[in-house]
């Protein structure tokens, strides 16, 4: 029997991004998934384009993604943000375990606090050669485990 969480996220915002289009306003949106986990079909969830945020787009996009705690603590699943406007601007790769770890190394006090309230994050965005390109802010939280038998 395998054992899944929903990672609740809130993709906030990004600074700082270089700007591609010097006449018009870029329409900047981030695609969102899962990677490593080949036990449920893939999710990628495409927030909303900021067509007026220019180099710092703002979302406050939310979003529910389940994955397989046993690949997480495995160290096998990242969570990846591709920070599109015509093309690719940068992405984030963060590992979900280290997000869990995070998590549950608070107090059983914090934890229950930290159960209703997201904790706020900022990752560098990077480019496909790894050059920072910019900031992401999100918050997360990690709902109720869910059990299935497969």
């Amino acid at each position: 029997m395998a054992s899944y969480k929903t990672l609740e996220l809130k993709v906030i915002s990004a600074k700082h991004l270089k700007d591609v289009h010097f006449i018009s306003k870029m329409g900047v949106y981030a695609v969102v998934s899962i990677s490593g986990d080949h036990t449920i079909e893939k999710q990628e969830v495409k927030t909303p384009a900021d067509r007026s945020g220019g180099s710092n787009p703002t979302w406050n996009f939310p979003i529910q993604l389940t994955f397989n705690e046993s690949l997480a603590q495995q160290n096998r699943l990242t969570l990846n943000f591709k920070i599109k406007s015509d093309g690719l601007l940068g992405e984030v790769i963060v590992p979900i375990k280290g997000l869990l770890d995070s998590s549950s190394s608070s107090s059983s006090r914090e934890r229950e606090r930290d159960e209703k309230s997201m904790k706020l994050i900022t990752h560098q965005v990077r480019s496909s050669s790894g050059n920072p390109k910019g900031e992401l802010h999100f918050s997360y939280k990690f709902s109720e485990r869910k059990m299935y038998t497969i």
